[in-house]
């Protein structure tokens, strides 16, 4: 009885000893570097898709929690192996991923019953997200050669799995002492007294001091935080948001409309584009320069896309034509007040297509002063309109204006109508060189 009593208090560790063991859980702690968690979505293509005697890729849908990705072609997705096709940093919660495939046999036989049939694919997954951690989910369509009937030929399904994405920083982190080993008080090393110099000898310098405040940090650079809120009216609403920077692929961040607070994002300090995209509403965009030292929230006040086409814009060879365009008083070359909503329709359709760009053409009547000053006038109107859409976000190098003066009137300058509508500044499509 005495053996097993003493036994019984060897194995219990003493105060000193777990007090050591929560200090070493606080310093592993403390070196978590916790980055939001993160989803990655990708697509295995089918075996034997895209040949003769497999079958075709002809759409493709996926959506996170309702919201629509960006994601490659079909036809690129058509191809065999492994197609990334978004990585997304989401909140906390609970996501679900539907995706939508529709494939088509890609041989002709006019005795096969598959001959001219569409598989139209659904299948959908639900998982739970934490910071620190990367769900992967792979979409996975196959061949079920089996199956009785042809309809049942094709089927899709998901694959899920976690893993970390908050390694420990480098650190010399000593292992916790072992049961029953006593633990060692640090010593205070005794302080040698500095050498005294020869005489008539100079003293070496003494090294600077350094505080502690500025002397350079251990591990990975800290990284800067942006604060995402998207409204529209007073109410948050869900949208997907792309983060550009200098380098790499657009980073996807889902904006849940239920979010109590900004959307936070990590990212590298550095100049970022910031686009937003939500469903029934007009795209926006934002420049940003991010730091350590500062913490921007961008709020984001979304309007609704209009209901009737024409209220739209239409495109007619490289024209743009605006509903409501921005109007001039004479010999003036801002636009008149009021007169200048529908350029958020020209915002609305550089965003949602980043590889074009836009000439602003500015034109006068022939009544605008002498022809010189005409064509000045021009070029102002030009780049004040340039200057309305960079104050709404968009990259300046997107743009560029020229002023061509009353040599192109849209409408006869005998009458004060068509001195007004020739009183205008036209927009042209470019792609992005």
């Amino acid at each position: 009885m005495g053996l097993l009593a003493a036994n019984a208090r060897a194995a219990e560790p003493s105060s000193v000893e777990q007090r050591a063991r929560e200090d070493l859980d606080r310093q592993l702690q403390a070196l978590v570097k916790t980055p939001p968690p993160e989803v990655v979505v990708t697509f295995e293509g089918l075996p034997g898709a895209g040949t003769s005697r497999g079958y075709k890729l002809v759409e493709a849908d996926f959506s996170l929690n309702n919201q629509p990705l960006a994601v490659p072609g079909a036809e690129e997705l058509n191809g065999p192996g492994l197609h990334r096709l978004a990585v997304v940093k989401v909140e906390e919660g609970t996501f679900t991923l539907v995706s939508r495939v529709t494939y088509a046999s890609d041989a002709w036989n006019l005795f096969s019953e598959e001959s001219g049939f569409l598989w139209k694919l659904t299948a959908s997954v639900t998982f739970q997200v934490q910071k620190g951690l990367r769900v992967k989910v792979k979409v996975m369509p196959g061949i079920n050669p089996t199956a009785p009937d042809p309809r049942l030929k094709l089927k899709l399904s998901h694959d899920t799995s976690v893993e970390m994405t908050a390694p420990l920083a480098d650190a010399d982190l000593r292992e916790p002492p072992d049961a029953g080993t006593p633990v060692k008080v640090a010593q205070t090393p005794p302080v040698t007294p500095p050498v005294q110099p020869a005489s008539g000898t100079t003293p070496p310098p003494t090294p600077p001091v350094v505080p502690v405040a500025q002397r350079p940090e251990a591990g990975p650079v800290a990284p800067a935080k942006l604060f995402l809120k998207v409204l529209a009216g007073k109410k948050p609403v869900a949208a997907t948001v792309y983060v550009r920077g200098p380098k790499g692929a657009p980073q996807q961040v889902l904006v849940d409309a239920k979010a109590k607070k900004p959307t936070q994002v990590m990212l590298p300090p550095g100049d970022y584009t910031v686009d937003v995209l939500s469903r029934g509403f007009l795209a926006q965009t934002r420049r940003v320069k991010l730091s350590r030292e500062t913490e921007p929230t961008l709020a984001f006040t979304l309007a609704k896309t209009p209901a009737k086409k024409t209220q739209l814009p239409s495109v007619k060879g490289e024209r743009v034509e605006l509903p409501g365009a921005p109007r001039f008083a004479e010999r003036q070359s801002a636009p008149k007040k009021g007169s200048t909503n529908a350029l958020a329709l020209v915002v609305d359709l550089l965003v949602r297509d980043d590889s074009l760009r836009l000439r602003l053409e500015g034109h006068t009547d022939n009544q605008e002063g002498p022809g010189p000053s005409r064509q000045g006038l021009s070029e102002a109107r030009a780049k004040a309109v340039a200057e309305l859409l960079v104050s709404a976000g968009l990259d300046a190098s997107r743009l560029e204006t020229a002023g061509l003066g009353d040599t192109r009137p849209k409408a006869p300058n005998l009458i004060p109508r068509g001195r007004e509508l020739n009183r205008r500044v036209e927009f042209v499509l470019l792609r992005a060189k």
